[in-house]
């Protein structure tokens, strides 16, 4: 074999080699970075926003079992169905900031109402059963009364079954968007003997007869009754005000 032979089969295997040698090095540093990447993907961080009612560290521990999974591989909506399991939790929605933390925005259910049975429940402007945690308490709401008190009535976390609780619903849903004064000092509302509604205020107290039927109009026409009282003078100044008459208020002054 030539010299110049020789001498080319030495060069093609020194550039194999060459090759080879380059091929590792790249592969190894590819294979280092992506091990690096992926580690500083892995989920270590959870921010809770919205948490009212429930305490954020509650909400963090639900989701604990997902610390340490790569932020590509989470299951938002899976992670979003468990926390909505909560009866205090209208919805929930988790979004992804990488590299390595999620943020988790609540909207809770809020207690319009408390339910006076035993044990004591909590009720939503969407008449969803809520269960008492202890803190919700704080709240300032009316209390809900004369009722009927099955059990069966209120599932917790669903809508109540009570047809009569659900028209009180509505009608302090009605009040809390269109005389929210009134809402702050509603004390109570009650279904009496002759399946009337009547609410009661704070102050002194007032009782304020809506009857069985029309409450929104009868809201109205009490809106517009306060609206017309002289200065100074407010619903308080009255012991009983009966709107269940056509069109009318019937008020007898508090002696």
């Amino acid at each position: 074999m030539s010299t110049r032979k020789k001498k080319q089969q030495l060069n093609m295997r020194v550039l194999i080699g060459s090759s080879l040698v380059t091929v590792w090095i790249v592969v190894t540093i590819l294979a280092f970075n992506w091990s690096t990447f992926t580690k500083m993907n892995l989920l270590d961080e959870i921010e809770i926003k919205g948490a009212v009612i429930i305490p954020a560290e509650d909400y963090r521990e639900s989701l604990i079992p997902v610390l340490g999974t790569s932020i590509h591989d989470l299951d938002t909506r899976n992670m979003s169905l468990l926390l909505e399991s909560h009866p205090f939790v209208h919805a929930a929605r988790i979004s992804k900031k990488f590299p390595n933390k999620i943020i988790v925005e609540i909207k809770e259910r809020k207690p319009v109402a408390l339910l006076n049975m035993n044990p004591i429940l909590f009720i939503d402007q969407e008449g969803v059963i809520l269960p008492d945690l202890g803190n919700v308490n704080d709240r300032i709401i009316p209390i809900m009364s004369g009722f009927n008190s099955a059990r069966e009535l209120y599932p917790i976390g669903d809508q109540t079954i009570s047809q009569k609780v659900l028209e009180s619903i509505q009608l302090i849903d009605y009040i809390i968007d269109h005389y929210p004064l009134l809402y702050e000092n509603l004390s109570e509302v009650t279904l009496n003997s002759n399946d009337e509604f009547v609410l009661i205020l704070a102050n002194y107290p007032t009782k304020v007869i809506l009857g069985s039927e029309r409450f929104n109009e009868k809201i109205e026409i009490l809106i517009s009754f306060e609206h017309a009282l002289p200065k100074d003078t407010g619903l308080h100044h009255y012991s009983k005000l009966d709107l269940r008459y056509n069109r009318q208020i019937i008020a007898r002054v508090r002696v």
